[in-house]
């Protein structure tokens, strides 16, 4: 399987990243989405996270997410993808701007598989910004560890 890292909105300078998880942050987790007739978004928790962005300074954010059901073949590449700028969109309609995607499609452990950092690690390479300066916000234990193991900072969706 693979690694994919697409970049939405280039922007010149970036001080502060924040990083969402997808499923269970912007999106009810309901175990492998990937039709839109079937999502459920989190309208508060994107109010929630717009205000925290603003009240931090933070002007880069993207997704970090695992999809095993591509690797594990419950849909496709392409149905991801229409599922996912879907999100992204909604996201846009409700003040949320998504800069960037991290994803992996990995069913076994990976390097760019959470609870491992190479999703985090990329980011944080490819925008050169200090560790100190990016938050990951998750609602699992393996988004904790995975922002442990790139050395950046956490929090629970529930804690913002």
């Amino acid at each position: 399987m693979k690694f994919i890292f697409e970049i939405h909105n280039a922007k010149l300078e970036v001080n502060k990243i924040l990083i969402l998880d997808r499923d269970g942050v912007v999106i009810k987790d309901t175990g492998y989405p990937h039709k839109i007739k079937e999502l459920k978004f989190e309208i508060n928790n994107m109010k929630k996270i717009i205000n925290f962005m603003r009240k931090n300074d933070f002007n880069l954010c993207g997704f970090a997410t695992n999809q095993s059901g591509v690797g594990r073949g419950y849909f496709s590449e392409n149905q991801f993808w229409n599922c996912h700028n879907h999100i992204i969109e909604m996201c846009r309609k409700n003040g949320l701007e998504i800069d960037f995607t991290a994803v992996n499609f990995f069913k076994v452990e990976s390097y760019y598989r959470k609870p491992h950092p190479g999703m985090l690690n990329q980011i944080k390479y490819f925008y050169s910004v200090n560790s100190k300066n990016i938050l990951f916000i998750g609602d699992k234990s393996s988004d904790e560890k995975a922002a442990k193991n790139a050395t950046i900072n956490y929090k629970f969706i529930n804690q913002i």
